[in-house]
């Protein structure tokens, strides 16, 4: 019988636990926990009032930006964040976002409820665009989609708004697919994620990440600088974030 010799066991110990860790990081630990809360949307959806209320709770006219607000908020005596309004132009957006993108905690999608049959299409690439980046979801577990002005007549429920982006989300993954197919080499590990299950429409509810649609107005209801906004909805859910 070959001797076993005492520090042949203990290096074998040491590879065991070291592989133990290593496993058990990956699975509780896997996502990069990030800083920053970014707010996306296109102009006019009401994302930096959106911003001034979580960050200042209080109203303001804005207007169109070419560079990002920043704050550190503390939201119902919870831990404080760092909140980022990103520009709405797509353009400046991609290049502020590119500042941050390696080093968020969240991401929240602001969407004019209101008008939302007009910008569905640009709102859908958006968020197939995060929602296909692999960078993106190892990072987060969950989005939320903001669905902002509820206080107008013509604002859509959330769930018409989900509905409206998952067929959007069905056409563009169609067109997407066949670019990639067109090009040489096609799909590869670095190329964009496929969203949803291939047999079927797209829906939400079957993505790793959790995207979540709430109800909010940030303007409110009443004269504009006594009135009171709605956005609770999406205090709860970032007071929530892991």
């Amino acid at each position: 019988m070959a001797m076993v010799y005492g520090w042949e066991v203990a290096v074998v110990t040491l590879l065991v636990l070291i592989f133990t860790l290593v496993i058990v990081k990956f699975v509780f630990f896997g996502r990069k926990k990030g800083v920053y809360v970014c707010l996306l949307g296109y102009s006019d959806s009401g994302k930096t009032l959106l911003f001034t209320r979580l960050a200042h709770d209080r109203f303001v006219r804005t207007q169109s930006s070419i560079k990002e607000n920043k704050a550190t908020v503390q939201i119902e005596n919870k831990k404080s964040v760092e909140l980022v309004d990103i520009p709405g132009d797509e353009r400046i957006r991609d290049r502020l976002f590119g500042k941050y993108r390696d080093n968020i905690r969240a991401i929240i999608v602001v969407v004019d409820s209101a008008n939302v049959q007009a910008e569905v299409r640009n709102v859908a690439e958006l968020l197939f665009d995060l929602l296909s980046s692999r960078s993106i979801n190892k990072q987060l577990s969950s989005i939320l989609v903001a669905c902002n002005k509820q206080d107008l007549t013509l604002a859509k429920e959330c769930e018409d708004i989900k509905v409206m982006l998952e067929k959007e989300i069905t056409a563009l993954r169609i067109t997407r697919q066949a670019k990639l197919a067109s090009m040489d080499g096609g799909a590869s590990s670095s190329s964009p994620l496929f969203l949803g299950k291939k047999d079927k429409d797209f829906q939400f509810s079957d993505l790793p990440i959790k995207v979540q649609f709430v109800p909010c107005s940030a303007r409110g209801k009443g004269e504009e600088a006594s009135s009171i906004a709605e956005v609770d909805t999406v205090k709860s859910w970032i007071t929530n974030l892991p």
